[in-house]
């Protein structure tokens, strides 16, 4: 492991909860000096703009991997305690179930109610196949995605963090005889100005652009499954228990297809519950140059809406207020449970260079454990809250 970073400029790649929560842990470090350390955040369109602010924000202290999500999931805890989540970004305790349900128009046998809780009667009661429950209060939780990351933002630059809307071309590199390669500045446009590239003086960058990260870093291989989503409000504004619910629904119109079901509370966008539904990735898309370039595929939407409205009538009789699409950072497909990365710690053989990605589904979940722990990797030289050797840059590259 390099030896930790005395003075000098670090810039973060990225603006999603992997880079934000970097930033953030990086000047609570008992080690951070405002004096000393510049931090900058170079995000190319605007923060949480991909899966961070689209993603559903299901949390759960037995997510993968099992070396990190432990310590991420208490950190949100700690999170939402110290600056008010509950209020600011929806965090609270959940229920988890996977489901299997049965559409409208369809036959349906009698479901086998046993373990459904009795305040979870949002769905059409005949739709219920099985309820099988996989988390409880004690163990899962949730957020809004979007608000937790932009929350994070705030208090970082109110630390002194700095926030650039900008597109990073390359990464610059020098060497020495003593210290061999080492990073020298990032190379960016700034947003709206396409043809003034400039440079960001740099002694460590941390490159946590989620699927992009490869863009800057080839030698990153990474997948780049696309997920549509939508927000929808109940019909009559009713209040939706805390269910999170991950399906396999056979609906007439559609078949059989898994979205995910999230309830969420109230918030500082809407003053009403909203359930927030994702469809299962795909891999046929090739990834836009930023986030903001993601283009909705309507047959998509269409497909997910007809799928959820089938055995719900809060979400049938319901409005759709958001139609959303993004792209998550995959090393490999995988089993369900199956540990594959993340990618987090220095990169082999240049020093101050560091990277963070590859946390698939549970980005939002092990969001603010890597900040932590890059946040200890840069300023202390070592990971000090997690034994996270598994996770080491050296293994994927």
């Amino acid at each position: 492991m390099d030896s930790p970073t005395q003075a000098g400029n670090i810039v973060i790649i990225g603006g999603g909860i992997v880079g934000i929560s970097t930033a953030y842990f990086l000047t609570r470090h008992a080690r951070y000096n405002a004096a000393l350390h510049k931090i900058t955040v170079l995000e190319a369109s605007e923060i949480a703009a991909g899966s961070s602010g689209k993603g559903g924000g299901f949390l759960a202290s037995w997510a993968t991997p099992q070396c990190l999500a432990p310590l991420s999931y208490e950190l949100h805890k700690r999170l939402a305690e110290e600056h008010g989540g509950e209020n600011k970004w929806g965090y609270r305790t959940v229920h988890a179930a996977e489901v299997k349900l049965r559409g409208r128009d369809l036959t349906n046998e009698d479901p086998d109610k046993v373990g459904i809780p009795a305040d979870f009667d949002w769905l059409d009661p005949a739709s219920i196949k099985s309820y099988h429950p996989v988390g409880t209060p004690a163990d899962s939780a949730q957020v809004h995605p979007f608000l937790l990351t932009n929350a994070l933002a705030d208090v970082a630059k109110e630390s002194g963090v700095k926030i650039i809307l900008g597109h990073a071309k390359a990464i610059n590199y020098t060497s020495s005889d003593s210290l061999g390669i080492h990073v020298g500045s990032v190379s960016y446009t700034p947003q709206g100005q396409p043809e003034n590239e400039m440079p960001l003086p740099a002694s460590d960058i941390v490159v946590a652009a989620g699927p992009w990260t490869s863009k800057l870093l080839p030698q990153v291989k990474l997948l780049s499954p696309k997920g549509h989503s939508m927000v929808i409000q109940p019909s009559n504004n009713r209040t939706i228990s805390p269910h999170i619910l991950f399906t396999e629904i056979q609906s007439p119109e559609v078949g059989t297809l898994t979205p995910d079901i999230y309830p969420r509370p109230r918030d500082s966008i809407h003053d009403f519950d909203t359930i927030y539904t994702s469809a299962p990735d795909s891999y046929n898309d090739d990834l836009p140059s930023r986030a903001s370039d993601t283009v909705i595929e309507k047959e998509g939407i269409d497909k997910l809406c007809k799928t959820v409205s089938s055995v719900a009538g809060v979400i049938r009789d319901g409005k759709v207020i958001a139609t959303q699409a993004c792209y998550k950072a995959q090393i490999r497909k995988h089993e369900e449970g199956q540990e594959v990365g993340p990618i987090v710690g220095p990169v082999p053989g240049i020093r101050g260079l560091w990277v963070a990605t590859g946390l698939d589904e549970w980005g939002v979940q092990n969001g603010p454990g890597v900040g932590l722990l890059m946040s200890e990797m840069i300023l202390d030289g070592d990971a000090r809250s997690a034994d996270v050797r598994a996770l080491d840059p050296k293994h994927w590259i």
